[in-house]
């Protein structure tokens, strides 16, 4: 039988995928590209991303109790944490204002403060994946032995 665990390594990939996706998606009907199927996807793709976050997070706590007992991996986990709990609050202002308001992308006087949460969001999508990905290949946190 394959462990199940660690489970965060297993799950990180779905919120970055559909985050990155959703994001470049509503970026591009908000900039240019305005397809009524293209804003519909990428509210899709935002919300799915928004909830594998939370199971990300989960996993990622209940993971880091198994990680090195190193100073350096403390600190890059507190900043992965808080960079995935950032995650969660950007994206949900993001569907928070989706919610109030269902054509809210089309609106000129939100578009630019959308825009400025999805580039937000990106951002945090890569430097948190980045900071994931330091914690695996040069600190060891969740490689299996």
């Amino acid at each position: 039988m394959i462990p199940l665990a660690p489970l965060h390594p297993r799950l990180v990939h779905f919120p970055i995928a559909l985050l990155v996706t959703g994001s470049v998606l509503a970026l591009a009907y908000m900039l240019r590209w305005q397809r009524p199927t293209l804003a519909t996807t990428a509210w899709l793709l935002i919300l799915l991303g928004w909830i594998s976050v939370f199971f990300a997070v989960l996993t990622g706590l209940i993971d880091r109790n198994s990680a090195p007992q190193d100073p350096e991996v403390a600190s890059l986990i507190s900043i992965h944490t808080a960079l995935g709990f950032a995650l969660i609050a950007v994206y949900g202002l993001m569907l928070y204002e989706r919610l109030r308001s269902p054509n809210v992308l089309d609106s000129p006087s939100m578009r630019w403060r959308l825009i400025a949460l999805a580039l937000l969001g990106l951002v945090l999508v890569l430097v948190d994946g980045w900071v994931g990905g330091s914690l695996v290949y040069k600190h060891g946190v969740g490689v299996l032995n």
